[in-house]
């Protein structure tokens, strides 16, 4: 399939954040790692169909979710008799119950968004992202690319970065190179119990993830609605008090999280 072919026939102008691939390579690998055999698929940013078409010869059903109008009557248009094509943003999608497994080349600008979608759901994933991203998600404690967002994406998942795939293999090529990450679900394995004051807790400390934790959490007190006094007061009995931020990993935020919730 010829992507710019087929977007000019179809009068669709790609506007920002709009980078169809264009590698039937990467679109194969892409949907191998998605492994969807049999399985119920959301695919997010359906396009002009290039991996959607792949995903019905080897999916049960394959929920195509596309925003752009023309794109998704052109979806379509193709009767691929075990798709469902919804016209419709992933952001306001109630995605179904029955889905197994999310495969998709999503929109690099909402990426974050789609992540924390996927992850509450815990819906096992092969995505394609912008290979900065994919680097910030499978980063280890210390590493520079280390931040909440790696914290966030290794609780809710296990990330593994398959390849890179350059801009060229994209239409328009976008400013950055892509990569494909797969999404492991993981959460039940870190024994949060309160999992939006775990998030709260990780996203104030690491607002100043260079601290030790003793200073990050006098620094964040406003974020997470404590006085100054019984900040300072207990700052030193803190779970790994004297480690910086930017070490810590998910169970070690949960201990600080289970303190926080004992003791303010």
């Amino acid at each position: 399939m010829n992507t710019q072919r087929e977007l000019q026939k179809l009068g669709v102008r790609p506007v920002e954040g709009q980078n169809f691939l264009t590698s039937e390579n990467t679109v194969e690998a892409l949907v191998e790692a998605g492994e969807v055999e049999d399985k119920v698929v959301l695919e997010i940013g359906a396009g002009i169909g290039a991996i959607t078409e792949e995903l019905a010869d080897k999916a049960e059903k394959v929920y195509a979710v596309e925003s752009d109008t023309t794109l998704a009557t052109h979806l379509k248009g193709l009767e691929l008799e075990n798709v469902e094509v919804i016209n419709e943003s992933i952001l306001e999608y109630e995605i179904p119950e029955d889905v197994d497994r999310c495969v998709g080349n999503i929109p690099f600008q909402i990426s974050s968004e789609i992540l924390n979608i996927l992850g509450k759901k815990q819906i096992q994933s092969s995505l394609l992202v912008q290979k900065e991203l994919a680097e910030k998600a499978v980063a280890d404690p210390g590493d520079k690319n280390y931040g909440f967002f790696s914290v966030r994406i290794n609780y809710f998942y296990v990330p593994v970065k398959l390849r890179t795939v350059p801009a060229r293999n994209f239409y328009p090529s976008p400013d950055v190179d892509g990569a494909i990450l797969k999404l492991y679900p993981n959460k039940d394995r870190h024994g949060v119990e309160n999992e939006e004051e775990f998030l709260k807790v990780a996203k104030a400390l690491f607002t100043h993830k260079r601290k030790k934790i003793r200073n990050s959490f006098v620094d964040v007190r406003h974020i997470l609605d404590i006085e100054k006094d019984r900040a300072k007061e207990l700052r030193d009995e803190i779970p790994h008090s004297e480690k910086r931020v930017i070490k810590l990993n998910v169970n070690e935020i949960n201990e600080i999280t289970v303190f926080y919730l004992e003791n303010f």
